[in-house]
Protein backbone atom coordinates (compact mmCIF):
# COMPACT_ATOMS: atom_id res chain seq x y z
CA UNK A 1 0.00 0.00 0.00
CA UNK A 2 2.90 2.44 1.03
CA UNK A 3 4.99 1.73 -2.36
CA UNK A 4 7.64 3.42 -0.03
CA UNK A 5 9.41 1.25 2.71
CA UNK A 6 9.61 3.35 6.48
CA UNK A 7 13.04 4.49 7.34
CA UNK A 8 15.48 2.17 9.76
CA UNK A 9 13.89 2.25 13.06
CA UNK A 10 10.33 2.96 11.86
CA UNK A 11 7.50 0.09 11.94
CA UNK A 12 4.19 0.47 9.78
CA UNK A 13 0.80 -0.13 11.44
CA UNK A 14 -2.78 0.06 10.10
CA UNK A 15 -5.98 0.53 12.58
CA UNK A 16 -9.00 0.41 10.51
CA UNK A 17 -8.81 3.29 7.88
CA UNK A 18 -5.46 4.59 8.98
CA UNK A 19 -2.06 3.61 8.28
CA UNK A 20 0.63 4.71 10.66
CA UNK A 21 4.52 5.12 10.30
CA UNK A 22 5.80 5.29 13.61
CA UNK A 23 9.23 5.53 15.47
CA UNK A 24 10.27 2.42 17.21
CA UNK A 25 8.69 2.81 20.71
CA UNK A 26 6.24 5.30 20.08
CA UNK A 27 3.36 2.82 18.54
CA UNK A 28 1.28 3.37 21.54
CA UNK A 29 2.42 7.00 22.90
CA UNK A 30 1.50 8.77 19.55
CA UNK A 31 -1.78 7.43 18.39
CA UNK A 32 -3.01 7.82 22.02
CA UNK A 33 -1.57 11.98 21.39
CA UNK A 34 -3.21 12.54 18.15
CA UNK A 35 -6.71 10.60 19.69
CA UNK A 36 -6.41 13.32 22.62
CA UNK A 37 -6.30 15.99 19.92
CA UNK A 38 -8.81 14.52 18.05
CA UNK A 39 -11.11 14.89 21.34
CA UNK A 40 -10.42 17.84 22.53
CA UNK A 41 -11.10 19.75 18.69
CA UNK A 42 -14.58 18.13 19.54
CA UNK A 43 -15.29 20.26 22.42
CA UNK A 44 -17.49 23.21 21.98
CA UNK A 45 -15.74 26.18 23.38
CA UNK A 46 -17.27 26.64 26.52
CA UNK A 47 -15.20 23.39 27.45
CA UNK A 48 -11.69 24.90 25.66
CA UNK A 49 -10.45 24.71 29.47
CA UNK A 50 -10.91 21.02 29.77
CA UNK A 51 -8.27 20.43 27.30
CA UNK A 52 -5.27 22.46 28.50
CA UNK A 53 -2.78 20.01 27.19
CA UNK A 54 -3.76 20.87 23.01
CA UNK A 55 -2.21 24.14 22.09
CA UNK A 56 -3.25 25.26 18.15
CA UNK A 57 0.18 27.17 17.19
CA UNK A 58 0.70 30.16 14.75
CA UNK A 59 1.83 28.12 11.92
CA UNK A 60 1.51 26.61 8.41
CA UNK A 61 -2.18 27.39 7.08
CA UNK A 62 -3.94 27.11 10.95
CA UNK A 63 -3.38 23.41 11.27
CA UNK A 64 -0.65 22.61 13.90
CA UNK A 65 -0.71 21.91 17.57
CA UNK A 66 1.06 21.12 20.34
CA UNK A 67 -0.14 18.48 22.47
CA UNK A 68 1.37 17.34 25.69
CA UNK A 69 1.19 13.91 26.37
CA UNK A 70 0.54 11.63 29.86
CA UNK A 71 4.32 10.74 29.93
CA UNK A 72 5.08 14.94 29.96
CA UNK A 73 6.87 14.72 26.33
CA UNK A 74 5.84 17.31 24.09
CA UNK A 75 4.78 16.90 20.63
CA UNK A 76 3.98 18.77 17.30
CA UNK A 77 1.50 17.13 14.88
CA UNK A 78 0.68 19.40 11.94
CA UNK A 79 -2.03 18.20 9.55
CA UNK A 80 -1.32 18.26 5.56
CA UNK A 81 -3.37 21.41 4.35
CA UNK A 82 -3.30 22.33 0.59
CA UNK A 83 -2.13 25.59 -0.71
CA UNK A 84 -2.65 27.96 -3.72
CA UNK A 85 -5.93 27.74 -5.59
CA UNK A 86 -6.61 24.02 -5.09
CA UNK A 87 -7.17 24.41 -1.45
CA UNK A 88 -10.90 26.18 -2.29
CA UNK A 89 -11.79 22.91 -3.80
CA UNK A 90 -9.74 19.76 -1.72
CA UNK A 91 -9.04 21.60 1.30
CA UNK A 92 -6.88 18.65 2.93
CA UNK A 93 -7.41 15.87 0.89
CA UNK A 94 -4.80 14.27 -0.89
CA UNK A 95 -4.16 10.91 -3.76
CA UNK A 96 -0.09 11.40 -4.07
CA UNK A 97 1.51 7.49 -3.92
CA UNK A 98 3.56 7.15 -2.20
CA UNK A 99 1.45 9.50 0.47
CA UNK A 100 3.14 12.66 1.40
CA UNK A 101 3.32 12.02 5.13
CA UNK A 102 5.38 8.82 4.58
CA UNK A 103 7.75 10.52 2.26
CA UNK A 104 8.40 13.20 4.48
CA UNK A 105 9.07 10.98 7.05
CA UNK A 106 11.65 9.15 4.64
CA UNK A 107 12.96 12.46 3.27
CA UNK A 108 13.20 13.72 7.05
CA UNK A 109 15.04 10.75 8.22
CA UNK A 110 17.44 10.29 5.41
CA UNK A 111 18.37 13.97 5.76
CA UNK A 112 18.52 13.16 9.76
CA UNK A 113 21.25 10.07 8.61
CA UNK A 114 23.28 12.15 6.53
CA UNK A 115 24.08 15.24 9.03
CA UNK A 116 21.77 17.36 8.37
CA UNK A 117 20.71 19.22 11.46
CA UNK A 118 16.64 19.01 11.53
CA UNK A 119 13.55 17.28 14.33
CA UNK A 120 13.20 14.33 15.49
CA UNK A 121 10.03 12.48 14.00
CA UNK A 122 8.11 10.59 16.12
CA UNK A 123 5.57 9.45 13.07
CA UNK A 124 2.99 9.85 10.40
CA UNK A 125 -0.43 8.71 9.65
CA UNK A 126 -2.78 8.61 6.90
CA UNK A 127 -6.64 8.44 7.34
CA UNK A 128 -8.13 6.44 4.22
CA UNK A 129 -11.77 8.44 2.86
CA UNK A 130 -11.61 5.85 -0.01
CA UNK A 131 -9.32 3.70 -1.90
CA UNK A 132 -7.41 6.84 -3.46
CA UNK A 133 -8.14 9.70 -1.13
CA UNK A 134 -6.23 10.47 1.98
CA UNK A 135 -5.63 13.15 4.94
CA UNK A 136 -2.67 13.48 6.72
CA UNK A 137 -0.76 13.92 9.96
CA UNK A 138 3.54 14.19 10.66
CA UNK A 139 4.25 14.28 14.21
CA UNK A 140 7.39 15.19 15.51
CA UNK A 141 8.93 15.92 19.42
CA UNK A 142 9.18 20.01 19.99
CA UNK A 143 12.73 21.84 19.70
CA UNK A 144 12.06 23.64 23.02
CA UNK A 145 14.05 27.12 23.28
CA UNK A 146 13.79 27.45 19.42
CA UNK A 147 12.78 30.37 17.33
CA UNK A 148 11.33 30.19 14.18
CA UNK A 149 14.23 32.83 11.75
CA UNK A 150 10.61 34.82 11.05
CA UNK A 151 10.53 35.24 15.32
CA UNK A 152 13.97 35.25 15.79
CA UNK A 153 14.58 38.42 13.77
CA UNK A 154 11.83 39.98 15.04
CA UNK A 155 13.90 40.26 18.61
CA UNK A 156 16.38 42.17 16.69
CA UNK A 157 19.57 40.51 17.44
CA UNK A 158 22.68 42.67 16.42
CA UNK A 159 26.14 42.54 16.59
CA UNK A 160 28.34 38.51 16.87
CA UNK A 161 25.05 36.97 17.62
CA UNK A 162 22.89 37.82 14.44
CA UNK A 163 26.51 37.19 12.32
CA UNK A 164 27.30 33.71 14.25
CA UNK A 165 23.16 32.64 14.17
CA UNK A 166 23.07 33.21 10.63
CA UNK A 167 26.67 32.01 9.38
CA UNK A 168 25.34 28.31 11.50
CA UNK A 169 21.94 29.00 9.18
CA UNK A 170 24.41 28.99 5.94
CA UNK A 171 26.19 26.21 6.89
CA UNK A 172 23.26 23.71 7.76
CA UNK A 173 21.40 24.93 4.46
CA UNK A 174 25.32 23.50 2.77
CA UNK A 175 25.11 20.92 4.97
CA UNK A 176 21.68 19.71 3.47
CA UNK A 177 22.45 20.35 -0.04
CA UNK A 178 25.93 18.24 0.64
CA UNK A 179 24.05 15.50 1.48
CA UNK A 180 21.66 15.52 -1.57
CA UNK A 181 18.58 16.98 -0.29
CA UNK A 182 16.60 19.57 -2.09
CA UNK A 183 13.86 21.49 -0.18
CA UNK A 184 10.74 22.47 -1.64
CA UNK A 185 10.33 25.24 0.43
CA UNK A 186 12.97 26.85 2.28
CA UNK A 187 12.03 29.59 4.42
CA UNK A 188 11.50 32.02 7.64
CA UNK A 189 9.14 29.88 9.03
CA UNK A 190 11.12 26.72 8.58
CA UNK A 191 14.20 27.25 10.05
CA UNK A 192 14.53 27.23 13.68
CA UNK A 193 17.22 28.75 16.04
CA UNK A 194 18.23 28.78 19.41
CA UNK A 195 21.31 31.86 19.77
CA UNK A 196 20.48 31.63 23.51
CA UNK A 197 23.12 28.87 24.08
CA UNK A 198 27.32 29.21 23.96
CA UNK A 199 26.65 28.84 20.51
CA UNK A 200 24.05 29.17 18.16
CA UNK A 201 21.87 25.97 17.23
CA UNK A 202 19.82 25.20 13.76
CA UNK A 203 17.20 22.78 12.70
CA UNK A 204 15.57 22.72 9.67
CA UNK A 205 12.29 21.67 8.78
CA UNK A 206 9.26 20.80 6.80
CA UNK A 207 10.80 18.26 4.25
CA UNK A 208 7.25 17.57 2.37
CA UNK A 209 8.07 17.17 -1.35
CA UNK A 210 11.90 17.06 -0.94
CA UNK A 211 13.57 15.45 -3.30
CA UNK A 212 16.51 13.04 -2.40
CA UNK A 213 19.58 12.43 -4.25
CA UNK A 214 22.38 10.04 -3.91
CA UNK A 215 24.91 12.77 -4.83
CA UNK A 216 25.85 16.62 -3.72
CA UNK A 217 22.68 19.32 -5.14
CA UNK A 218 23.25 20.64 -7.98
CA UNK A 219 24.53 24.37 -8.29
CA UNK A 220 21.28 25.32 -10.17
CA UNK A 221 19.00 23.60 -7.74
CA UNK A 222 21.03 25.28 -4.73
CA UNK A 223 20.55 29.13 -6.14
CA UNK A 224 16.59 28.04 -6.67
CA UNK A 225 16.22 27.18 -3.32
CA UNK A 226 18.21 30.37 -1.63
CA UNK A 227 16.50 32.64 -3.80
CA UNK A 228 13.00 30.93 -2.34
CA UNK A 229 14.62 31.92 1.33
CA UNK A 230 15.51 35.38 -0.31
CA UNK A 231 11.66 35.60 -1.65
CA UNK A 232 10.61 34.83 2.17
CA UNK A 233 12.54 38.25 3.85
CA UNK A 234 10.56 40.33 0.98
CA UNK A 235 7.37 38.92 2.01
CA UNK A 236 7.25 38.89 5.47
CA UNK A 237 9.46 41.85 6.16
CA UNK A 238 8.13 44.12 2.93
CA UNK A 239 9.02 47.66 4.44
CA UNK A 240 12.54 45.78 4.96
CA UNK A 241 13.08 47.08 8.89
CA UNK A 242 14.41 43.67 10.21
CA UNK A 243 17.32 42.21 7.58
CA UNK A 244 19.80 44.00 5.69
CA UNK A 245 21.90 42.77 2.23
CA UNK A 246 24.58 41.88 4.45
CA UNK A 247 22.03 39.28 6.26
CA UNK A 248 20.73 38.04 2.81
CA UNK A 249 24.58 37.70 1.54
CA UNK A 250 26.07 35.80 4.63
CA UNK A 251 22.33 33.12 3.70
CA UNK A 252 23.98 33.11 0.01
CA UNK A 253 27.65 32.37 0.84
CA UNK A 254 26.90 28.77 2.10
CA UNK A 255 30.03 28.34 4.31
CA UNK A 256 32.01 24.56 3.62
CA UNK A 257 29.37 22.46 6.29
Amino acid sequence: MAMLPPPLGFVEQTYHQETWWLKAGYESLVPAAIQQLAEARQHSPRDKDSAPTITPLPWGRGSVWRVRTDTHETLIVRAYRRGGFVRHFLTDLYWDRPPRPLAEVVATETARQRGVPTIEVLGACVRWVNSGLYRGRFISREAEGFHNVWEWLQMRPTGPTRIETLTVVARAIATMHEAGIVHADLNLTNILVQSSSPSPQVLLLDFDRAQVLSAPVPRRQRERTLRRLQRSFRKLNRDRALDSTDDLALLWTEPSP
